[in-house]
């Protein structure tokens, strides 16, 4: 994989080979528009796929296959036998993170240390290989963490190929069945289920949200657990959290052009238009109205 996925107008790319047999891209679409990304991968790699924001569609065998992908899922795809390019539309303020691992990196990785994963088996060629699942909070917070970790060059391979291998022992030792909502800030997993409340409260009173006090006392949370919680997991302050999803909302209604720009505004809760004018901007880029023309 000597070719770059190249920053674009759209998406912010990066780029990490931590380890021989290991490949780390985070992708960081910021606008309000579908940006596409496409490289080839070499059969020999395992791909996994983490939507950490928005949703995505990979396309297969000339776009005649689909897959989505949205926001807390996991895309795992291994095919020894046929190539399987990277061709993904990744939607408008969407995040990705994949890692690429050689088969024979994480069978030795594996069998090192005596694990067995469904399709490593004792033979080094394993056969293909899906899975869609949804990933718990404490992998959410490793890929926080790679995304915005601020190290040197010299220390962030080291920090990154750390990670990797923090998130593979995840990944595998979790199932569906078993997920847990887990933090370090959070003392149990009583409290994890309450700081998820805590973020359903704020999406269905998101034209009104409660302030932190209000919700700290509906929650059941100190308000230091909900913003170390909300950093954490969600990777934003409970404040940066609404307003991502309000102009997200905001964003989806221009799409539909039922409404003005001031319409929208008051709608998600902004008493002055010009003040969601500008932070509309800020986030995607372009005013409004202007993204209103190009949809």
């Amino acid at each position: 994989m000597d070719n770059r996925l190249e920053n674009t107008y759209k998406s912010k790319v990066s780029e990490y080979w931590p380890d021989e047999g290991v490949y780390v891209a985070y992708v960081d679409n910021h606008t309000a528009f579908t940006d596409t990304l496409t490289r080839k991968i070499d059969q020999r790699f395992i791909q996994f796929y983490f939507c950490t924001k928005g949703g995505m569609t990979f396309h297969f065998n000339n776009g005649n296959y689909k897959i989505g992908l949205n926001d807390g899922l996991s895309f795992l795809i291994y095919n020894p036998t046929m190539e399987l390019p990277l061709n993904l539309s990744l939607n408008a303020d969407s995040k990705v993170c994949m890692v690429f691992v050689s088969v024979e990196k994480l069978h030795h990785l594996f069998s090192s240390h005596n694990i067995r994963a469904e399709f490593l088996t004792s033979s080094k060629s394993p056969g293909k290989y899906y899975n869609q699942q949804a990933f718990s909070t404490t992998v959410r917070m490793v890929l926080n963490q790679i995304e915005n970790h601020n190290l040197s060059s010299h220390f962030e391979n080291l920090y990154v190929l750390g990670k990797v291998y923090e998130l593979f022992t995840l990944y595998f030792s979790e199932s569906e069945a078993n997920q847990k909502e887990n933090c370090p800030f959070l003392d149990n997993e009583k409290d994890a289920r309450k700081l998820k409340e805590a973020k359903d409260i704020l999406l269905e009173r998101l034209d009104n949200p409660p302030v932190l006090k209000e919700l700290s006392e509906i929650s059941g949370l100190t308000e230091y657990k909900l913003k170390e919680g909300f950093k954490q997991v969600y990777g934003t302050t409970v404040y940066g959290f609404v307003l991502d999803k309000k102009l997200e909302v905001a964003r989806e209604k221009l799409e539909k052009g039922e409404l003005q720009v001031k319409d929208i505004a008051f709608e998600i809760g902004y008493e002055n238009p010009s003040h969601f004018i500008a932070a509309f901007k800020k986030k995607y880029g372009i005013t409004p109205k202007q993204f209103a023309k190009q949809v």
